[in-house]
Parts: structure tokens; sequence; C-alpha cells
């Protein structure tokens, strides 16, 4: 019997490079300008509400950080290995965390410890934590230290709905990004792009 490789529209249609990314032209300019000048923070807070696009810009940003082949206009090449483990949730070198299921002090010690390991194939080791404000005040605390001092080539990536549970002294530590709600015009533009492409006439 035949499987059929179904993905979701929302996964199938994620933006893949930041030129697709929609509403938050501010942060992508800031986030691009920071590669072309090699100015990259170790430690990033995106926040905003659900769908604004926090994890999309994330794993956008660790892609163009480790891209081998990235473009001009700082735009990750898609087709490199690194960029297809990365969007494959497959790299070695871009650790993504759910704060929500691992929030104890314990699981941040496991992360601590990987600190020193070499990046496998790519230029930056990447810890990106999704729902951070869930991490208790004691793995936070654990946190703290390594987000102070983190070992050369190591980033942290966090994200949050809600960054006023964030410890002050972890987000003093981190370039925040708010990211704005979508305005419903650009909503429905990407709804038509969409539609278009999977020729659904409306």
């Amino acid at each position: 019997m035949q499987t059929i490789d179904y993905k979701a529209i929302a996964r199938r249609f994620r933006p893949q490079r930041f030129c697709e990314v929609t509403g938050q032209d501010v942060i992508v300019k800031t986030l691009v300008n920071a590669i072309k000048r090699n100015q990259v923070s170790h430690a990033y807070l995106f926040c905003g509400i659900r769908g604004t696009g926090k994890t999309t810009l994330a794993r956008l940003f660790a892609k163009a950080l480790n891209c081998e082949a990235l473009s001009e206009s700082c735009e990750p090449c898609n087709q490199c290995s690194s960029c297809r483990e990365i969007a494959s949730g497959q790299s070695l070198d871009v650790i993504e965390i759910d704060g929500a299921s691992n929030r104890g002090i314990d699981d941040i010690r496991n992360i601590n410890e990987t600190l020193g390991y070499r990046v496998a194939s790519g230029r930056v080791k990447i810890y990106l934590i999704d729902e951070v404000h869930m991490l208790t005040k004691e793995a936070f605390n654990a946190l703290l230290k390594s987000l102070e001092e983190p070992p050369e080539g190591v980033k942290f990536f966090f994200a949050t709905t809600e960054p006023q549970k964030v410890l002050p002294t972890i987000v003093s530590r981190c370039q925040r990004f708010d990211l704005r709600r979508i305005e419903l015009a650009e909503i429905i533009k990407k709804l038509r792009s969409i539609a278009k492409e999977m020729n659904i006439e409306g």
C-alpha cells in the first residue's frame, strides 16, 4: 500500500526565506543587517502572540548563520546540507527544545553539559528554546551563567508568548524582538498567494 506524504498547509507554506516572512519587516531587516555587519548577538528573545512567526524567524536566522551558500542578501540557500537538516529538524548544530516539556533544572544542566561540544558541520551551535517562559526559576538560574559567558560559537534563541514570565536577568542578557500582530490585509494577501499556488479558486 502506497503511503501519502501529507504535510499540513501551515508547514508546507512556512517561510523558508526572510523575504517570505509576513508582517515583521523591521525585525527581518535588523536580523539581516546583523548578519551583514557580523554583529550577531549571543542571545535573542522573540516575543509575541501565537502565529506571528517567532519560531519561524528563529529557524530562518539559524539557517542563515549556518548556510554554506548564503546569498548576498543574506538569504539561506535552502539547498545545502545544513539548511536541509535545520529545516527538517535533524541538525546537530541547531537544537530545538520545548520549554514546556523540558522545564526543570536537570534539563538545563543537560544543555550546559553539551555547550562545549564542537559544532558538527555548521558554523554556529544554536539552542532554540520555545515557550521559554515555562522554565522553572531554578532552571532559569542554571541557564543564566551559560547565557552570561557562552562558549565561542554558541548562541541562544528563545521564543515566548509570555515575556513577562521570563526572569528579568535573562531578558536583560538578550536582544529582544516583539513581533507585532499581523494585519488582516496582510493575512488575506498571504492566503490568496497560497490559494493561487494550490490552484484554488474562490
